[in-house]
């Protein structure tokens, strides 16, 4: 923990960027992490800037959150290529520091075991990472008790929401963990940018 991230829009193919990183940390020996917003889930653009890049770029813009010190590799190696090689210096289009990372959630179960696994998971919270806007509720109907599981009454409902906030690199694997459960629907990861 504690290392920085940064956005880097990259002009070129997908299977070029991810080709050429993940060949640049295989023949240097390192592991830096990255994760391409296109599967990570991170909203990398609004709306009006994603029909921009379709209409004239093709989708060829490619937003990839990664560290620092790989970022300072990947620009010194591009820098001695030329214009006409896939991937040169010119095809990092831009570059933003990454100052947290948030998603928001809402989850509904029906049974006490399940609310007690969504409790456990919002209760170990990976070190930096905060929980916001948190507004769980527990409704018992003693009445509604024996109803099949599909029916429009149930004896326990445990719902809520929340927003998830702190640093990319713990953000993104407990917002994986999170969708993992059956119950928990998440949004898209935002990225507060420098």
């Amino acid at each position: 923990m504690g290392n920085k991230f940064t956005e880097v829009v990259f002009e070129g193919h997908y299977d070029t960027v991810r080709g050429f990183i993940e060949g640049l940390q295989d023949g240097m020996g390192t592991e830096y992490k990255f994760f391409f917003s296109s599967e990570a889930e991170i909203e990398a653009e609004t709306f009006s800037e994603l029909i921009k890049e379709w209409v004239f770029l093709g989708h060829k813009l490619q937003h990839v959150v990664m560290e620092d010190a790989l970022l300072t590799k990947i620009q010194d190696v591009l820098s001695r290529k030329g214009v006409n090689d896939l991937l040169n210096s010119n095809s990092i289009k831009s570059t933003l520091c990454v100052k947290e990372a948030s998603f928001d959630f809402k989850f509904e179960a029906f049974a006490r075991k399940y609310a007690d696994e969504i409790k456990g998971l919002l209760s170990n919270l990976p070190q930096g990472v905060s929980l916001h806007h948190y507004k769980p509720e527990e409704k018992i109907d003693p009445d509604a008790e024996g109803v099949e599981l599909y029916a429009p009454a149930h004896d326990y409902i445990f719902e809520g929401k929340g927003t998830i906030i702190g640093p990319i690199e713990q953000v993104f694997p407990f917002r994986k963990l999170l969708v993992d459960h059956p119950l928990i629907k998440a949004e898209k990861i935002y990225l507060e940018l420098c």
